[in-house]
């Protein structure tokens, strides 16, 4: 089973009540324009099985309460919707309104009950707060409590001076985000006082693999066993970079990845050819593939083998 755990949708119900009808930027995302039967059709055609979706940079990370607890609940029921249409093909990350505490909790516990449900989504940083940030403590034990998957995204710092203009803030600027909220999540202990959520650092980390030896070295316990904790998609492309994450945090912890629409029809399935080019071995490559987050994301869906209707929820 092939699973892709780093892809995105856009409804554009969604995108209009958040405000931002602009996503996702076509010259970035050559796939956009594609329709659900043209994606489920590439899906085959690369031989890939079933994505997680998830909101991407567009989280409902709205000044008003309400209005964050209403948009987070329409992505979240407009992606059950599709991933009842097709069942098996598509799972979601439920995304939530920080940093409005008492409403993402209210989410976190209605979000559960939906199907195909596969943990939650949180951007790198939540409305100006990095993850670190005292006022996430509740929603963190919540998560913590649960068990659950929590899948970080970058948000895009195009608002930070030395990422301005062309398009660093997603070129440059969105692996470093990785970075820095992985290594926020460890140093501030969010990681140590809730040991039962699994984060996904996506982008094989950002510069994580390369800079480990400079990060560790005052530290080399404590910040080594925290990002050996996690799990890191393997949206890249290079070969060199998955053989240097796969050193750095054990090919036991990659999850495949496409960051879907953002790429073409070609670079779609380079995702997932390049990873047979970086030296992995044959089970290493059916974990990598999906194996792991078969087991990480989809134990309860997988052994009932059915979703239930979004209606047996309302």
């Amino acid at each position: 089973m092939i699973i892709d755990v780093h892809a995105h949708y856009y409804p554009a119900r969604y995108l209009d009540l958040i405000g931002r009808p602009d996503l996702p930027p076509r010259a970035a995302a050559e796939l956009a324009r594609q329709s659900i039967g043209e994606r489920l059709d590439l899906l085959d055609r690369a031989g890939i099985d079933t994505q997680i979706l998830s909101v991407s940079q567009a989280q409902p990370y709205l000044p008003g309460s309400r209005a964050a607890a209403a948009a987070a609940a329409l992505a979240n029921d407009l992606y059950a919707d599709l991933c009842h249409a097709h069942p098996g093909r598509f799972y979601s990350f439920a995304a939530l309104p920080l940093p409005h505490v008492g409403e993402s909790l209210a989410e976190i516990a209605r979000a559960a009950d939906l199907p195909a449900v596969a943990g939650f989504t949180i951007g790198c940083s939540v409305a100006d707060r990095q993850l670190d940030d005292p006022v996430l403590e509740p929603v963190f034990a919540e998560l913590d409590r649960r068990g659950s998957v929590v899948f970080l995204h970058p948000v895009g710092q195009d608002d930070t001076p030395w990422l301005a203009g062309h398009n660093l803030a997603w070129l440059a600027g969105a692996p470093i985000e990785d970075t820095a909220a992985a290594l926020r999540l460890i140093l501030a202990g969010v990681t140590d006082r809730y040991p039962r959520i699994r984060f996904i650092v996506p982008h094989l980390g950002g510069t994580i693999p390369f800079v480990l030896a400079r990060v560790t070295r005052k530290s080399t316990s404590e910040i080594a066993d925290g990002l050996r904790s996690m799990y890191y998609d393997t949206v890249s492309g290079s070969p060199d970079a998955l053989t240097c994450a796969c050193h750095a945090f054990g090919a036991d912890r990659l999850l495949f990845g496409t960051d879907y629409p953002y790429c073409s029809d070609q670079e779609f399935r380079h995702h997932l050819g390049y990873l047979s080019e970086s030296g992995l071995n044959a089970d290493e490559l059916r974990q990598v593939r999906g194996g792991t987050a078969a087991a990480l994301l989809l134990p309860g869906h997988l052994a009932t083998g059915k979703q239930e209707s979004p209606a047996a929820h309302a």
